[in-house]
């Protein structure tokens, strides 16, 4: 079922391209989707990753309130601004997991997050290094970006892994 789930997006986007549902369209969606998928050997690995519905539903939640929270901080330090608004500062957070989607995919949210980017992805160890407007005490955004990570983790978990993003058994069982 999940090796269906690729085609199945892109006949959906094939369709939506061209505005309406028609046998014609259908069709020839298959058709291109037949193609696509017989040419890009990456539709036919086996999936690395396993998503959950309900993750990210909560991650796209927790994303849209990081976004109101953090755009009333910014446009609050813009209007009043104050030294301890305006400080800023880079941290060097820590990853539990190995992970390049897992990682990029929490980069990308810091990133989109105003008053905060993502300056490097580092792999070994794993970690994320982040600038911060209005940078308090370290340890507290560690502490944010180490809740984002689980979020992101829940969602988004590499097979062989258990939700905290350790190895688990073997096949990956959990």
């Amino acid at each position: 079922m999940n090796r269906l789930a690729g085609p199945a997006a892109l006949l959906v986007v094939w369709i939506l391209m061209w505005g309406e549902l028609t046998p014609a369209n259908v069709l020839s969606g298959v058709v291109v989707v037949g193609v696509v998928v017989a040419v890009d050997t990456r539709l036919r690995r086996p999936r690395s990753h396993r998503i959950s519905p309900v993750g990210m539903m909560v991650l796209a939640v927790d994303l849209i309130g990081r976004l109101v929270v953090s755009s009333i901080q910014v446009a609050r330090t813009v209007v009043q601004p104050t030294p301890e608004r305006l400080r800023a500062g880079v941290v060097s957070a820590p990853l539990r997991t190995d992970s390049t989607l897992v990682a990029t995919v929490l980069a990308d949210m810091i990133s989109l997050t105003p008053g905060t980017v993502t300056l490097d992805v580092r792999p070994a160890p794993p970690r994320l290094i982040v600038h911060v407007l209005g940078l308090g005490d370290p340890d507290e955004v560690l502490d944010d970006i180490a809740v984002l990570e689980d979020r992101v983790l829940r969602a988004i978990r590499p097979i062989g892994t258990d939700v905290a993003g350790t190895p688990s058994g073997p096949g990956g069982a959990t």
